[in-house]
């Protein structure tokens, strides 16, 4: 086995997840890659090659629920994005938070776990690969269109990551979007709190998802009495929550 030496985004096709405006969002397609990591990864498990970890690469991949958070957004463009401050938990491959700078927000920033996983870049390859990294390259793809985009590190419930953000935004955050976030109850306060500590004053919180479990519901009810739940949409397996600051 052999480290690639030619970085995957250089090689990863373009995706466009939207079209804002007449002009397209894009993102290096790393589903690929996305999926030959976890190949990788129970092919390591099954011969005992000690390949170990590939680390955690659902950052590499779009979700179902992106497009639906994407449509809420540009739906409400007017009252929710426009000239706002706006920040993507968990934000993956920033598909979410890119529309929304393609949409007129102030500023947007992409947040996620600051890890480095081992993807498969090839036959014989593997990469390591900075999910914060990423995050910018793909924001760098779209040009002007995200020159008020930034990227910063948030493991939820990081009291370091939150003390950070919350010197650079002291007035908190406008909107807060996260996007097939609600996987893991076990996240479910570490998230809770991290979404009360970024989310300023009469913010508005938008989550989509698919249902699961069915914790999903009861996370999106626990956020009360700090937001209130003002709309729900149900869109084939997805659902997108918005919740107004009371």
């Amino acid at each position: 086995m052999r480290i690639a030496r030619r970085r995957i985004a250089a090689r990863a096709a373009q995706r466009a997840v939207a079209q804002i405006d007449g002009q397209p969002v894009l993102i290096h397609n790393t589903a690929r890659h996305y999926y030959d990591s976890i190949e990788l990864a129970a092919g390591a498990t099954r011969s005992g090659s000690g390949i170990g970890e590939v680390g955690d690469v659902t950052g590499f991949r779009v979700w179902e629920s992106a497009p639906l958070a994407i449509a809420h957004l540009e739906r409400r463009r007017a009252s929710i994005v426009c000239g706002r401050s706006v920040i993507e938990l968990g934000a993956g491959t920033g598909a979410v938070g890119l529309s929304a700078a393609a949409l007129g927000a102030k500023h947007v920033v992409l947040s996620d776990a600051d890890s480095v996983v081992t993807l498969a870049a090839g036959p014989g390859e593997r990469e390591e690969r900075s999910r914060l990294e990423s995050l910018a390259e793909n924001a760098r793809l779209n040009g002007e269109r995200a020159a008020a985009v930034s990227v910063a590190p948030c493991r939820w419930g990081d009291a370091a990551h939150l003390a950070d953000l919350a010197g650079r935004w002291p007035e908190g955050f406008d909107t807060v979007v996260a996007s097939d976030v609600l996987y893991s109850p076990r996240s479910y306060a570490a998230l809770g709190a991290t979404i009360r500590a970024l989310a300023g004053a009469d913010a508005t919180v938008v989550l989509a998802f698919p249902e699961r479990h069915g914790g999903e519901a009861r996370f999106v009810e626990g956020l009360a009495p700090a937001f209130a739940l003002v709309d729900s949409e149900a869109a084939g397996e997805g659902a997108a929550a918005a919740a107004g600051g009371g």
